[in-house]
This record gives structure tokens, sequence and C-alpha cells, in this order.
């Protein structure tokens, strides 16, 4: 099982990746790839490396062992899959043969779920003009808008061919502005967490939800990130430390995830 709150399950079927814009550089994948190669994971090996004190991803990608790679052939639960965590299937380093093999599984298992998610939108559409291949129903496809520079992605997203498209708005980095939601299924929000955690202020996630309840869009809050984002902050009780306060009154995701006295964990229909 999965801790992330959207998803039930990960399936890392290819590793390793590279730092393409700034919602990458605190990424948790990069200090978890570094644990898991020290951990004996053979098909992490030269996906990270270590620089002063930060683990980057190399842009090594691997292919991992055929267990994992077949595993959701061998789960007859219907199970909600989120692909490549610790990657991006639509990297422009990976190899042809593994995406499709991907795809071909997702497409052998319709009693499953699965979400993709990428920064590589261009990347993702320009590879199905190259190779015909066919997105199954049961596969969803999202982008990352960390901020507003990034929303040119949405546009790329709105015509590929997914039953379900999705954005995931996280971390969020700063006020995305306006956005275009039409062919868009649903919407994630999130702050940062973990080590040089970045600031996300309440009203950049208002005005994403906002935009969603207008367009009728489903919308999914995952969490503050760090306690300090989390609005309940002016709420605190004099001498409470902070990070205890919020875990009393909002014990969702890291740093809480009430929004406005309401949880939003909205799915797609």
């Amino acid at each position: 099982m999965s801790k992330i709150e959207w998803t039930e399950s990960t399936w890392n079927p290819i590793v390793g990746c590279t730092i393409i814009s700034p919602g990458c550089t605190n990424c948790y994948a990069m200090r978890m790839a570094f644990r898991c190669e020290h951990m004996g994971q053979t098909h992490y090996i030269g996906t990270t490396k270590r620089v002063k004190d930060n683990i980057v991803w190399t842009g090594v990608l691997r292919r991992a062992p055929d267990h994992i790679v077949t595993k959701p052939l061998k789960v007859r639960r219907p199970t909600v899959w989120f692909v490549n965590s610790m990657s991006d299937l639509f990297h422009e380093d990976a190899d042809p043969a593994w995406v499709v093999e991907v795809i071909e599984i997702m497409a052998r298992t319709p009693h499953h779920t699965y979400q993709v998610l990428t920064k590589r939108p261009e990347v993702a559409a320009a590879f199905f003009g190259r190779h015909g291949a066919i997105w199954p129903d049961n596969a969803w496809l999202g982008i990352s808008v960390e901020d507003a520079a990034r929303k040119a992605r949405i546009e790329v997203l709105r015509h590929f061919p997914a039953r379900i498209r999705f954005l995931s708005v996280e971390p969020l980095l700063g006020p995305v502005g306006e956005l275009d939601l039409a062919g868009i299924n649903w919407v994630i929000t999130g702050g940062e967490s973990g080590p040089g955690a970045r600031l996300c202020r309440p009203e950049w996630v208002r005005e994403v939800r906002d935009q969603c309840v207008a367009a009728g869009v489903a919308y999914f809050h995952k969490q503050w990130g760090q306690p300090d984002n989390n609005p309940l902050v002016a709420d605190k009780p004099p001498g409470m430390p902070l990070a205890k306060w919020i875990k009393e009154v909002d014990p969702h995701g890291k740093g809480g995830a009430l929004l406005d006295g309401r949880l939003w964990r909205e799915f797609p229909e």
C-alpha cells in the first residue's frame, strides 16, 4: 500500500530521472532511490549521486527486475496504481520498448486503474505519434503544474487520448493564476514537505480550489506540507508547539490538509 493519499499502491517498472523544472528540486524520489541502492536494490545503482549535501538524479534510467515489472499481472484485486513514482514514464531517455511494455501490461489488466504522472507531456505526445500506441481506458494521464510558468503543459495534456486527464499542482510553489480546465477531470494540490520545503500560501491553494468548484472539476487537496503553511496556525494556543498543535487538530497528510474547515478529497467519476 502507498502512503500517497490519492492512490492505493505504487508500481515502478522504470527507475531514475532528471531534474527538469523547479518542482523537481526537492523530489523525495531522489532520496528514496539513493536509499534503495544502498539497501541492495541493484536496479537503482547509478541513478543518483551525492552533490555536497544533496542527493540528485544522474539521468541514468533502468528497467526494474521482471518480478516488479509484471507485478500488476499477478494482483487479482482491483487496485489503483501510481505508475513510476520513482521515474517519469515519458522521460526522453526511456527505452521505447520499456514504455510499450508498461502500456501493454496496463491494457492486459483492465480490472486495475493506473495513474501516470509526467512533467514531459510533449514527449508523451511525440511517443504516440512515432509508435502508434493505444492508450488504455483504465490509464489516467496527469501532468505536474507547480507554478504559473508550467501551465503550458496543460494544453498538451488536453489533446492526449486519455479518458481521465488530471493536474498535480504539487508542490505548489506560487500562484498559478487562471487555469483553463476544459478537458481536465481532476486537480490535486499540495504543499512541499521534507528537507528544504518551500512556502505554500493558503491563497494559492484557494485560487485553484475555487476554479475547480466553478468548473465542476473534482478537487483533491493532499496536504499543506509544512505546519507553517496551514491556515489553522492562526488559531494555535500560546505556548503550544506548532507541529503538535497542527497534528492534533488536522491529522491529515503532512502538515495537515483541511482547507477552510473541509477535507477536500474528491475523485473523478
